[in-house]
């Protein structure tokens, strides 16, 4: 018989020993964020003389259908929980001898809310008590979109967030009047709601639109028409054949002007633009021999931007500096020990140069607090910098890469692109953030490499989540400590992992 129930049923039939032995919830219900953590606690009285050998603690979380065991404590052993909470939950034992059996729950998800029953047995009795969580998700961040409809005077206004519970979404215009909008909902794979509101307002009117989302109170306003954006024109084959034809055209005329003025017997201008071989040179061929000169010009000017770019990285990682930060982290690193100490998921030695990803391949560096990652880092931007005379050369060949990005996550205030600016220093010596992001989609001879990584910065992550969406081929290696970034480890699998135990103590 499940000791719990047995607990239960002491408590029923043994009043006795329940009026003596009580348990009493600090609080009856519980009220956190998603991806929070929470501590819910319950106090029992009388307290164990010995709480390792006369004490059984359970946590369970009572559904509709059955319970979930989350955690048990039997005389100071611990039982595995149910998959949903392995890795997330933990008894704060230290709080046992005061007589609190409290629970905390790391990295909340909508579905951990419910009823949860904390059962207490010593050798004094037994008795349970039941406590609510409430996991909730605020609409913090609140994305609007306009879009002009391609006919008429009509604007389309969107604004869009994710959050928990479901949240109302009201619009009011400058003269707080209420309009009526068409709102959708849909759930997202974390069990948030997305919610997106729209209307359709007239591009002429000169007012403020204002969707509220109501849970949290967020809002955003639309200021019309300045926010309007200008439509951009096409440059699509027929504008491009059209274009041509006119300057053809044009210069067709004056030249007949000028050889009329002159009295020139010059035979018709039919034949001014030939190929070489006599034959006439029709606009078609013009516009495709642009297009084909522009794009030219285009990869030109990438690769140029791209090789003055690693000359300006390399000068940067031999700046006194950062050559000072390399030779304070490897004073006390074996490099030698390298091979052996790199490993992947599965335990396996893997070889230094497992460490360079692929074209559009996304890597995970994992090790414990002091086991050299950030100088193992510091070791491939080095390898980069010093080329065939680095120490490592004969085992690491970083010789495909024309730019190496190096972060440290740990002082990140701003988004990847803004870090990538500021702390490589770039900031007078590239163009916009958007060549920047470009440059880097295009090329798979790009390695990022993210040190020190950590989930938590909203406006670090959301920037990082969307650039691996679109980074094309641009390598990444992203160096950190375990069950630091969950969710990125999850979209990469167990493949992209690799591990760097701790260095071997030689005698």
């Amino acid at each position: 018989m499940d000791w719990a129930l047995f607990v239960i049923l002491q408590v029923i039939f043994q009043p006795s020993l329940s009026v003596l032995f009580t348990v009493e919830a600090e609080r009856p219900t519980y009220t956190s964020e998603f991806g929070g953590d929470v501590v819910m606690g319950c106090r029992f009285q009388p307290k164990p003389s010995n709480p390792q050998a006369d004490l059984k603690v359970s946590w369970r979380w009572l559904g509709s259908t059955s319970p979930w065991e989350v955690y048990q404590m039997n005389n100071g052993k611990e039982h595995s929980a149910s998959p949903e909470y392995q890795g997330r939950v933990r008894l704060l034992t230290e709080q046992l001898n005061e007589g609190w059996a409290k629970l905390q729950v790391s990295r909340l998800r909508i579905n951990d809310s419910g009823v949860y029953q904390c059962l207490v047995q010593t050798g004094e009795g037994a008795d349970y008590k039941a406590i609510t969580l409430s996991v909730i998700a605020p609409y913090k961040t609140l994305t609007k979109r306009i879009v002009k409809a391609a006919e008429g005077d009509k604007v389309l206004l969107t604004c869009q967030s994710e959050g928990y519970p479901e949240s109302p979404v009201v619009w009011q215009d400058g003269r707080l009047q209420s309009l009526k909008s068409n709102t959708t909902t849909v759930s997202t794979p974390e069990q948030l709601f997305k919610v997106t509101s729209q209307i359709h307002v007239n591009s002429s009117d000169k007012d403020n639109y204002t969707c509220h989302f109501l849970n949290g109170g967020q809002s955003a306003t639309f200021h019309i028409p300045d926010e309007i954006p200008v439509p951009q024109v096409k440059n699509d084959a027929l504008i491009v054949v059209l274009s041509i034809g006119l300057i053809m055209v044009v210069i067709i005329v004056a030249v007949l002007m000028y050889r009329r003025r002159k009295g020139s017997n010059t035979p018709s201008t039919r034949n001014l633009l030939v190929d070489g071989r006599g034959g006439p040179v029709s606009a078609v061929a013009c516009s495709q021999t642009d297009k084909e000169n522009e794009e030219e010009r285009t990869i030109f000017n990438e690769e140029r931007i791209e090789e003055n770019l690693g000359a300006i990285l390399k000068a940067h990682y031999s700046d006194v500096s950062f050559s000072t930060e390399v030779r304070h982290h490897s004073g006390s690193f074996d490099v030698e020990e390298l091979p052996h100490r790199l490993q992947n998921n599965e335990g396996q030695a893997m070889k230094p140069q497992a460490l360079l990803p692929e074209a559009g391949e996304i890597l995970l560096l994992q090790g414990p607090p002091g086991s050299g990652k950030t100088t193992v880092a510091h070791i491939l931007v080095s390898s980069w910098v010093e080329g065939p005379a680095h120490s490592l050369a004969n085992v690491l060949d970083l010789s495909i890469l024309r730019l190496l990005l190096y972060i440290d996550c740990s002082a990140a205030k701003g988004d990847l692109f803004q870090e990538v600016v500021t702390q490589l220093s770039l900031m007078e010596k590239t163009s916009t953030e958007d060549e920047l992001r470009t440059l880097l989609t295009r090329s798979s001879d790009t390695l990022l490499l993210l040190d020190g990584y950590r989930e938590g910065n909203q406006f670090f992550d959301e920037s990082l989540k969307r650039f691996l969406c679109e980074r094309g081929g641009c390598r990444v290696l992203v160096v950190t400590c375990p069950e630091h970034c969950p969710t990125l480890k999850e979209t990469i699998g167990t493949r992209g992992v690799l591990k760097l135990q701790t260095q071997t103590v030689k005698y």
